[in-house]
């Protein structure tokens, strides 16, 4: 029979000379008609394609490249099902695209002609399809991927399709990211949630099989894996006293590990696990995000004075303010001192009696000092005298001021320390471990913890230079907070 012999009755009929008959888009007929199809449907072919009638949607043609790819995916039987629109063209890079029961196709010029289906279409759709973010598709869905994962590229980011955890867009930096390590068959593998924003100082990130990819303003976008990344997780991340990578992890042939943070370093010591190292910048931003394990009760100033290691005599202070407006944890000035000759005792740990010379770990209020003559401080003040002495021995004068002739150890001379030749407590603030407000006296669990001068290692005390311990002082209120320890025990 001749291409002109096969009948082209209603609805199809109509729609086929509404496209200029046999000389229209699509030319004549060169099969029959086949009504019957699943959910009533019929369809016809035709010289350059088909026309589809698709009860409760309307009659609707498919031809040149978009009817080439339809075929190739399975026409009407395949995930595309029917037509429900006739081809659209003139949009946005002079694509075009149409629309079908499981998804559309795109004719996308310098791409090429591509479907989207299933739950990747389901994805596509809620970031607004072609008119959204990702743009057109740029390649067709791909699936026996690693991990079961079936994927499909867009203009602008990817979707994955990923058994046990879901469907996923990898999108802006963190998918440029992803793609320069590799993708999929990269170390980072699958995606295994959305991408999420809002974070600290406005960040964002993205879960992998593998491990995360983080972006910042002024710190990038970089990955975090392996041990560096589980313990980095463990500290809070993000949220941590070292914010977002800097830099992604580097190796050495030993298999030394080492990552930079906004405010510190990871290392992998392959003898020793992680080391943690914190930049002072991060202190007071630690304060901001939650990153300091404890507790400042709101405090309008908080100081900070951290050794890296338990027996690190050397402790650097920062001083943190709340800023007017937000309230907001400000640097206001850093100094750098000493700690007890045996370093900091561990969280919770009584430092004992004074001559061990541990110093405590933990969060005190600084209510009153004392000295030769008051310098400016509004903490409450005391000027010493040739009888003051501060209680060491286990009686009622336990960790408190109180004076006396007598001079017995390991009652505390106040008078002799601040009149020797290194002048320790010319100037000096009582730093309440051990001793109201902050707690109840326990006998034996160490006394006379205060800030001083004469920076060298003590038997407890924090001391520093004379400036800077006069700056404190100048400075301080009752209820200021000092924070102190080792900075892995103090912050997250």
């Amino acid at each position: 029979m001749k291409a002109a012999d096969f009948a082209v009755p209603g609805a199809i009929g109509a729609k086929h000379e509404s496209l200029g008959g046999d000389a229209g888009a699509l030319g004549p007929a060169i099969a029959d008609q086949q009504c019957g199809l699943p959910g009533g449907a019929c369809k016809q072919q035709f010289q350059k394609g088909w026309i589809y009638y698709v009860p409760g949607q309307g009659t609707f043609y498919v031809w040149a490249g978009i009817n080439g790819r339809y075929q190739m995916v399975g026409a009407d039987t395949g995930n595309l099902g029917y037509p429900i629109s006739d081809e659209q063209c003139g949009l946005a890079g002079s694509a075009c695209s149409q629309q079908f029961q499981g998804g559309p196709i795109y004719f996308v010029p310098g791409y090429g002609t591509f479907a989207v289906w299933g739950g990747i279409n389901g994805r596509y759709q809620s970031f607004g399809g072609s008119a959204g973010y990702l743009g057109y598709p740029s390649s067709s869905e791909q699936c026996g991927l690693p991990g079961n994962v079936c994927a499909q590229q867009f203009q602008h980011g990817g979707i994955y399709f990923v058994p046990g955890y879901g469907t996923f867009a990898v999108i802006g930096a963190i998918n440029g990211r992803y793609q320069g390590l590799g993708g999929i068959n990269g170390y980072l593998g699958a995606p295994h949630g959305e991408e999420q924003c809002g974070l600290r100082f406005g960040g964002c990130s993205q879960q992998f099989t593998g491990g995360k990819i983080y972006f910042a303003v002024g710190a990038g976008t970089m990955p975090v894996w392996g041990g560096l990344g589980s313990f980095y997780d463990s500290r809070h991340a993000q949220d941590s006293v070292i914010g977002y990578p800097t830099t992604a992890e580097a190796c050495d042939a030993a298999g030394n590990c080492s990552q930079s943070f906004q405010f510190g370093r990871l290392q992998w010591i392959s003898t020793g696990g992680v080391r943690y190292t914190i930049s002072t910048d991060g202190y007071c931003p630690a304060l901001n995000s939650g990153a300091v394990k404890y507790s400042t009760a709101g405090a309008q100033r908080v100081s900070l004075a951290i050794a890296d290691g338990y027996r690190s005599t050397q402790v650097s202070m920062i001083t943190c303010v709340r800023r007017p407006g937000d309230g907001q944890y400000v640097k206001e000035w850093g100094a750098i001192g000493s700690a007890g000759e045996s370093g900091f005792a561990g969280p919770g740990v009584a430092t004992g009696p004074t001559w061990q010379a541990f110093s405590p770990t933990g969060s005190f209020t600084v209510t009153e000092a004392f000295g030769l003559g008051n310098p400016g401080t509004a903490l409450s003040y005391r000027t010493l005298n040739p009888f003051s002495r501060w209680g060491g021995r286990l009686n009622a004068n336990y960790n408190q001021y109180f004076e006396s002739s007598s001079d017995i150890f390991p009652d505390e001379n106040m008078w002799y320390f601040a009149t020797r030749p290194t002048h320790d407590y010319r100037q000096g603030v009582v730093i309440n471990y051990n001793r109201p407000p902050d707690s109840p006296i326990v006998m034996n669990a160490g006394f006379a913890i205060f800030l001083h001068g004469n920076n060298k290692p003590t038997w407890g005390c924090l001391a520093f230079n004379d400036p800077d311990l006069l700056q404190f002082m100048r400075t301080a209120q009752a209820g200021d907070r000092i924070v102190m320890g080792v900075g892995y025990d103090i912050f997250w």
